[in-house]
């Protein structure tokens, strides 16, 4: 097997059998394979032992329940972007409503999250952990938020106008959208960075508290939701900028793209 597909592999077990890693890196991996598939891979990348193997199946099972919800959560999210963005007008109060919801739904799934995280720490040998911990760091390393952060304005406006056509005021508009956002969000993937960091040193630890993880998880939670204002503000802005006709477009190349990584998760 390819160093790409095991590691694609390894983190796909990490999303399932350590739900945390989901939520902190992002959903949108492959969430069809089977238990035995994902222990087998898993095992061969950690050289898990049977012992390990049989545990590993019972935290992968156990911890599938909390892994769908969180995708249900996001489908259940993208749905009502989708309904917003179509609208002839939003209000600003209404889409802080609809994020701040869905985060609580979140955020209700925590202690689970982090009893996975500790079940699938205690199973593994110090040696498996460090080898876990630099996988999972390369996972971080690449994640689309940290290209995003590191992108060009100006590129990305400029993307954003060849696929909706936007005129010269609106260009200059969406480019102060993204100055406003990135400015108010200064420290906070500095702090996200922190926080990961953490995450690392709980990973190598002998022994894990599930409620030190579980209080880790609540300053990522407490984080992203002290921002949920400010991105309800920069989507009602957006929204407000755009004619019908591109937000017509836009909610079309959402879904497809959407529906595409759907499709693609089940291959």
């Amino acid at each position: 097997m390819s160093e790409s597909k095991t590691f694609k592999t390894l983190r796909q077990s990490l999303l399932i059998a350590v739900t945390s890693a989901t939520f902190l890196v992002g959903c949108g991996q492959q969430d069809t394979m089977s238990t035995s598939d994902i222990v087998s891979e898993t095992s061969s990348t950690l050289d898990l032992n049977d012992l390990q193997t049989r545990e590993m199946a019972r935290v992968v099972d156990t911890a599938r329940p909390e892994f769908k919800i969180l995708k249900e959560l996001r489908a259940q999210l993208r749905e009502e972007i989708i309904t917003q963005m179509q609208q002839d007008s939003v209000d600003v109060l209404d889409v802080n409503a609809l994020l701040e919801a869905n985060w609580a739904s979140v955020h209700a799934r925590l202690p689970e999250i982090a009893q996975n995280f500790t079940d699938f720490h205690t199973m593994l040998t110090p040696e498996q952990r460090i080898k876990l911990k630099e996988q999972m760091s390369k996972g971080w390393e690449s994640n689309h938020l940290a290209r995003l952060e590191s992108s060009n304005i100006s590129r990305i406006v400029f993307g954003m106008s060849i696929a909706l056509d936007l005129d010269n005021t609106q260009e200059e508009e969406i480019t102060n959208i993204i100055n406003t956002l990135r400015s108010k969000s200064e420290g906070f993937r500095e702090r996200h960075i922190g926080l990961r960091e953490e995450m690392y040193e709980q990973m190598l630890q002998d022994s894990v508290n599930v409620e030190d993880v579980k209080a880790l998880l609540d300053i990522r939670w407490s984080e992203v939701q002290s921002k949920l204002p400010l991105l309800a503000q920069g989507f009602t802005d957006f929204h407000t900028i755009l004619t019908q006709e591109q937000r017509v477009k836009i909610t079309e190349k959402l879904k497809k793209k959407w529906d595409s990584g759907n499709r693609g998760s089940r291959q």
